[in-house]
């Protein structure tokens, strides 16, 4: 990868020979870790990393690590599943 979020990337392997094994292989312990923290958390939403004031805000929904989710748009080819930004979106 030659870009990432927030200095961070995702090792895919490299061009050489079997390298693309090491980036199946990676892809493979982040499903497994994912599926592990889903059975072990009951979660299958994202996890808050970033603290501020040594709390976890409720902003961390709208973008971590230097995201902004609202912003992400869909490929011409998966704009049919986007949805709109709602600006009147209340926590209940």
């Amino acid at each position: 990868a030659t870009e990432g979020v927030a200095g961070k990337k995702f090792y895919i392997g490299e061009d050489v020979t079997n390298g693309h094994v090491y980036g199946l292989v990676n892809i493979a312990a982040f499903l497994a870790q994912s599926m592990k923290e889903t059975i072990k958390y009951d979660a299958c939403d994202e996890n808050s990393w970033d603290l501020v004031g040594g709390k976890y805000p409720l902003s961390n929904a709208c973008g971590q690590l230097g995201q902004s989710y609202q912003d992400y748009h869909c490929s011409e080819a998966e704009k049919h599943m986007e949805c709109p930004v709602d600006p009147n979106m209340s926590i209940t």
